[in-house]
């Protein structure tokens, strides 16, 4: 890696973080706020530098963790959005699509038997223990949303591709 390329990393990171303090005083947004913010590890995928956007990730989701007050906004970047974004980069590159699909969901369905237990367990008081028949639903309608985020950010990145191209070569 290039010193251009870590310091590019680390104002996205700041930029990252900033944003993520940001969304903890909003509260509806707070959940697109981390969405949108995933998407900056992908902008440094897009043009190729797959080093500095894992970096970019790993640095926020530890600064995040430690940084911000409501810890709910830095689990949902580091373990589900920001997470998302550096394993998808990952998965598209497996060639067979049938396969790309069974990690994705394999991800998501582990994601929500996790918070699924923690609610079922009392770790998450605020929201309400779910019969078997509510599991099963909540189950189903998350990998809905995650066939659609998928199918949204299929059509985003290439968009965004010319866009940090330029960014990148602003730099030079």
């Amino acid at each position: 890696m290039r010193a251009q390329q870590i310091a590019r990393g680390g104002m996205m990171t700041g930029v990252s973080v900033a944003l993520l303090y940001f969304a903890t005083f909003l509260s509806i947004a707070s959940w697109a706020a981390c969405m949108l913010i995933g998407f900056i590890p992908e902008l440094f995928f897009l043009v190729g530098e797959r080093k500095t956007g894992c970096l970019v990730y790993m640095a926020t989701s530890a600064l995040a963790l430690f940084l911000l007050p409501e810890k709910l906004i830095a689990i949902l970047y580091a373990g589900l959005f920001g997470l998302y974004t550096v394993l998808r980069y990952y998965l598209e590159r497996v060639p067979s699509r049938v396969l790309r699909w069974v990690g994705k969901f394999t991800f998501a369905n582990v994601w929500i038997f996790v918070v699924l237990t923690c609610i079922r367990c009392g770790l998450l008081p605020e929201f309400p223990v779910l019969s078997k028949k509510l599991f099963l639903i909540v189950l189903v309608v998350g990998n809905l949303i995650l066939v659609y985020y998928d199918l949204c950010l299929s059509r985003i990145f290439p968009g965004l591709r010319g866009w940090a191209q330029r960014f990148n070569n602003s730099f030079k």
